[in-house]
């Protein structure tokens, strides 16, 4: 008889969602995906206080939206981590919405991007789901057992809570009490690769750092 092989227990995979630090917008326009909105003196001192948090975190790699500001949060947290790379993927990326160079003063109270869609091309919660669960079941698998961040934007990482809390993706899901601060922390715990991973939040800035907090 052959010997038999005890079933491998799951291995645990952490995936650490940071939304970027604050944004250098003297203009004071709802940015999206508009180029060059770099984080500013306040979002490094922010970006920094998250790099030195996470420092015993063992992280094997950081993948960011391809927007500056991600980048560049994303640069300062690796800091702390000089072996892990950062890559870039397409899917982490703001949302895609006509609003986009509207002047604050201009946007509703509060803001809908999504029901009706305010352009022709704007993409909607479902549309933004699933390129964010593409990407984190993929990390889940390349990176089984192991740590990763990803620096992506506030209605990513919101909808990405409504999706792995399975709550219906609509409107009344992502207009919650709170919405992810700049800075904050989502962990996505994994006990396989399969499934629905365990979320947590915390607004490290708002919690730990309160005088890193901007001002508006």
């Amino acid at each position: 008889m052959g010997v038999r092989v005890p079933p491998r227990a799951p291995v645990a995979t952490t995936i650490l969602l940071v939304r970027h630090a604050d944004v250098h917008n003297p203009l004071q326009v709802f940015y999206g995906r508009l180029p060059r909105f770099r984080i500013s003196e306040l979002g490094r001192r922010q970006a920094e206080f998250v790099r030195d948090w996470l420092a015993d975190r063992p992280i094997e790699a950081f993948y960011t939206s391809p927007m500056l500001r991600a980048r560049l949060t994303a640069r300062v947290l690796a800091e702390a981590h000089p072996r892990a790379p950062i890559r870039q993927s397409i899917d982490l990326i703001e949302v895609r919405t006509g609003w986009m160079g509207t002047p604050n003063d201009q946007m509703p109270a509060r803001i809908n991007l999504y029901e009706p869609p305010h352009g022709p091309d704007d993409e909607t919660i479902a549309d933004v789901a699933r390129r964010v669960d593409r990407l984190i079941r993929r990390l889940a698998l390349r990176h089984e057992g192991q740590t990763v961040c990803c620096v992506s934007h506030g209605d990513p990482v919101v909808i990405a809570h409504a999706l792995y809390r399975r709550l219906p993706l609509v409107l009344e899901s992502i207009r919650m009490d709170w919405y992810p601060q700049k800075c904050s922390l989502t962990t996505l715990r994994f006990d396989g690769a399969a499934g629905c991973p365990t979320v947590e939040y915390v607004d490290l800035i708002g919690q730990l750092a309160p005088e890193l907090k901007a001002p508006y």
